[in-house]
Formats: structure tokens, sequence, C-alpha cells
């Protein structure tokens, strides 16, 4: 059997989100490198991370907005907000 190909991403947490994922000695400033098999989507990356609720989420690649859906690439920055409104 061949091994499948490995990517590495960049995942930063908002929110205060960092308090309740799976992620040992998270450092805010520089987000947590994250080795996930090529050809992952965000809802992958998010379930590993041990995010709650994916769906109420909201999701940048690179500064753009996507969905859970989205296949994630090799440098990739995913960021991971809760949304929130205000006025």
């Amino acid at each position: 059997m061949f091994k499948r190909k490995e990517i590495e991403i960049k995942v930063k947490l908002y929110s205060g989100l960092h308090k309740e994922a799976n992620i040992d000695r998270y450092n805010p400033d520089e987000g947590y490198i994250l080795k996930i098999p090529k050809g992952s989507r965000v809802r992958y990356v998010v379930k590993q991370v041990g995010l709650p609720d994916i769906y109420s989420l909201a999701y940048f690649c690179n500064g753009q907005r996507i969905g859970i859906f989205t296949k994630l690439h090799q440098g990739d920055e995913l960021s991971c907000f809760r949304p929130s409104g205000g006025g």
C-alpha cells in the first residue's frame, strides 16, 4: 500500500474557540500547524480540531469566506470565527 500524501495548513481560532478545541499549547498569535491528507475539506479539519457545532461557525481561507465543503491546499491558512453582531 502507498501512503496518502499530506499537506500542511495553519489553523487560527478566534472568538475564544481555542478554549473549546483539542489543541495543546495553542498560540493565538501563530496559530496551529496541522498535517492533513491531501484533498481534505474544511469540515474534516474542524472535526479533527474538535470544534463544537461546525455549522454555526464562519470560516475564511487566506482571507476569503468559504464553506465547510471547501478543499484545502498546501500552505492555506484557515481562520475559524464565531459569528457575532452588534451595533
